[in-house]
């Protein structure tokens, strides 16, 4: 069983048709699958001891739900073949099993450790007020982005050690919006894409959404080893790259200076176009990281990929890549056949926001250190079988559970309040399923509760380990 496709598909089953019995619930979730096209004719569903044990319930749970499908002939079972969906079943076009945590709504008792976005003060507010204010005085497209906007990026990149135009810079709808233009441009179906494992999910969605192969280069406590990330360029020959080299999403690890160099030549001899995500890059807790891959090889085919989303706010959705020369006329034109220029209210924010960057930088520290410290803190006294290394910047914690069925546990965490992504979700291939990503975004005073009840739910999984749950 795919267990982190599942654990994906059936996020909130409990919350569908919350007064039917918990069969009735499941098997609505299912429907629901079928009919959105998450789930093709004929494909076949886990098996009812691996999803029971997935989903913290009975088998008897499972089994009541698959035969109700059975009946409305959503789904066919046969002894000694399992059950699978439904050729007639009715449905529409195929879509993907997305890894990207769903917005959903929240019971105001709920705690979230699924997305890792900055709380917004009313400081902020009328600071960003203030700064749209300029926004209204034109009313003209700009495809690329704002003009200023673009030269005082171009400025940051270059002052990092990285000489760009204003021409080379093109702001987009945020970083998520940059990374789709550039896999649209390079993937076809069927081409081979290389990865981190583990890594962001917005770019795994997005590459299986192109038809890619997706293959993974694993990342340890200092990134990615160059040897392998070579090795993998020579032998499958991809035609693009995604890598994270700072504050890496979701292990927080720093490729050294002497990697960066030793990686960015390798993309320059073998000319594979690659992303790298700057969006964590602001992040650090005092440690200032090694200039950015590209600054070691500026006339490789790297696009870099940032955006303020991490720093000051998600709603902002103010991002923008770096691309090239030699890329520069095929993603202008892809940005322009995406659409004809970003808000301007937001790009004037974001305008005011960079022109002080070092303050929003000490800022998000102050905010953002106290809460990694405090979450460690938390962790290591009261779940102390629970492993992680505390990063340098960033905003997560990439937390290894003695166990392999963290994508199971997050079941039970849900039930005391708790929204856990499973780590296992962020794989590109195979990598255990035993790890979660923690953000320390969440306010500092819920994080002894989130940890108070993360600990309940783990000493209730762990006694039932092994068990089957009753419905």
């Amino acid at each position: 069983m795919d267990a982190p496709r599942f654990a994906a598909l059936l996020r909130d089953w409990r919350q569908t048709s919350p007064d039917a019995p918990l069969y009735g619930r499941l098997a609505a979730a299912f429907r629901g699958a079928i009919e959105s096209g998450s789930l093709r004719p004929a494909e076949q569903l886990p098996a009812e001891r691996h999803l029971a044990a997935l989903l913290g319930v009975s088998r008897s749970t499972v089994v009541a739900a698959y035969d109700d499908l059975a009946l409305g002939e959503w789904v066919t079972r046969r002894r000694g073949s399992g059950t699978h969906v439904g050729a007639a079943a009715p449905r529409r076009a195929e879509v993907l099993t997305l890894r990207t945590p769903a917005a959903v709504a929240q019971t105001a008792d709920e705690l979230d450790f699924t997305i890792a976005v900055p709380l917004l003060t009313e400081r902020h507010r009328a600071e960003m007020l203030a700064a749209a204010a300029h926004s209204f005085s034109e009313s003209l497209y700009y495809p690329l982005g704002l003009p200023d906007l673009r030269a005082l990026l171009a400025e940051r990149y270059t002052q990092g050690g990285l000489p760009t135009t204003p021409e080379q810079v093109i702001v987009t709808s945020g970083a998520q919006q940059a990374i789709a233009l550039v896999t649209a441009t390079f993937l076809q179906r069927g081409d081979t894409a290389l990865l981190e494992t583990p890594t962001y999910f917005g770019a795994i969605d997005v590459f299986r959404a192109a038809g890619a192969e997706l293959v993974g280069v694993p990342v340890g406590a200092e990134g990615v080893r160059p040897d392998d990330f070579h090795r993998l360029l020579e032998q499958h020959r991809p035609r693009l790259t995604f890598l994270t080299p700072t504050f890496q999403n979701p292990t927080g690890a720093v490729l050294s200076a002497a990697g960066r160099q030793q990686v960015a030549q390798s993309v320059a001899d073998l000319r594979c176009p690659t992303i790298e995500d700057d969006t964590l890059a602001e992040l650090d807790f005092g440690l200032e990281p090694p200039p950015r891959l590209a600054a070691f090889a500026p006339d490789a085919p790297i696009i870099n990929v940032g955006s303020l989303t991490k720093l000051y706010w998600a709603g902002l959705r103010v991002g923008w890549m770096r691309v090239p020369h030699e890329w520069h006329s095929v993603l202008v034109q892809a940005k322009t056949l995406a659409d004809f220029g970003g808000s301007l209210p937001t790009q004037h924010i974001a305008l005011s926001l960079l022109q002080d960057l070092p303050r929003l930088k000490a800022e998000r520290r102050a905010e953002v250190q106290p809460a990694r410290d405090l979450l460690a803190a938390l962790l290591r006294e009261q779940l102390p079988d629970w492993t992680f290394r505390q990063p340098q910047g960033g905003q997560y914690l990439w937390v290894e559970l003695p166990t392999l069925r963290a994508s199971s546990f997050t079941y039970y965490a849900a039930r005391y309040g708790v929204r856990l992504f499973p780590g296992a979700s962020m794989g590109v291939g195979d990598i255990p399923d035993s790890f979660l990503r923690l953000p320390f975004t969440l306010a500092p005073a819920h994080l002894p509760e989130a940890v108070a009840r993360l600990r309940a739910a783990w000493q209730d999984f762990s006694s039932r380990s092994g068990q089957e749950r009753l419905a």
